[in-house]
């Protein structure tokens, strides 16, 4: 198993890194317990992320890795994205047959997708978790405060991801934050679109001029969704802060229809 995961995505994968997310890999290998991470739309984000997440897997026997999101279907979306990958390798690595809430391998570790509800995550153990569209799901410090328990005796690694929504939330506070967040300590990977179109990332230029011409009339739209920063809400008759209170949730409804522990799916 390669030592990087920068030799991993190339070699294993045949993947052509762009230089933030070499930079990205490169954090993931260093002492930071928590990144933070805000790309463009289409730069390459989760699908990298799943790269790194499934690279610690293998590289580390037993490791236990959790995934939450605003909903399970979004955490759902990166164990497809991992069953995608795998998919190209060897079955000698994972078991089979592929599920779409976890995803085991053969050295003892996992990946698993966890809804939105604190109540899920809280007394597992884990070595990494990614939070995706971290800045769209509701009762941001309740979550952080389950995540960040189950890390409490591994020295784990904190991912948050997300375009950005808005600024009365734990992520926007990630970033701005200095005294709560040092960079010491936290790592903050912020791409435009500038960098992610090509020859140096996947987006076509032609995209991006039909985008700018379609988003002409909502700034806001474009900075948020291309330039990955947030924008005014003044404008907006429903506060941002408000429509994210009104985002519907497993916890929101207070039932998971789609959430089912693992002991009990049956797979004969």
């Amino acid at each position: 198993m390669p030592e990087d995961p920068v030799e991993f995505a190339e070699n294993w994968f045949e993947v052509r890194l762009t230089e933030y997310q070499r930079k990205l890999a490169k954090a993931f290998m260093k002492p930071y317990l928590t990144i933070v991470v805000r790309w463009s739309r289409q730069s390459g984000k989760s699908y990298f992320i799943a790269l790194l997440l499934t690279w610690y897997a293998l590289k580390h026997p037993g490791a236990a890795i959790g995934v939450v999101g605003p909903s399970l279907r979004q955490s759902k979306l990166y164990i497809q994205r991992i069953n995608g990958l795998l998919l190209r390798i060897s079955r000698q690595y994972y078991e089979w047959p592929q599920r779409k809430t976890i995803v085991r391998f053969k050295n003892g570790s996992l990946i698993e997708a966890f809804p939105n509800n604190p109540e899920t995550i809280r007394g597992h153990t884990l070595n990494v978790v990614c939070w995706t569209e971290m800045n769209f799901t509701p009762d941001d410090l309740d979550m952080y405060d389950a995540i960040s328990y189950t890390m409490a005796t591994t020295n784990g690694i904190f991912i948050g991801e997300s375009t950005p929504w808005t600024r009365s939330h734990l992520f926007y506070r990630m970033f701005t934050d200095d005294e709560a967040y040092p960079p010491s300590e936290v790592f903050r990977s912020h791409v435009s679109w500038h960098e992610a179109q090509k020859p140096k990332g996947p987006i076509e230029p032609k995209f991006i001029e039909r985008k700018r011409k379609e988003t002409a009339s909502d700034p806001s739209r474009w900075q948020r969704e291309m330039e990955a920063e947030w924008a005014e809400d003044e404008d907006l008759y429903f506060p941002l802060d408000l429509a994210s209170k009104c985002i519907g949730t497993e916890k929101n409804i207070g039932v998971d229809l789609e959430y089912i522990p693992e002991e009990l799916i049956f797979t004969g």
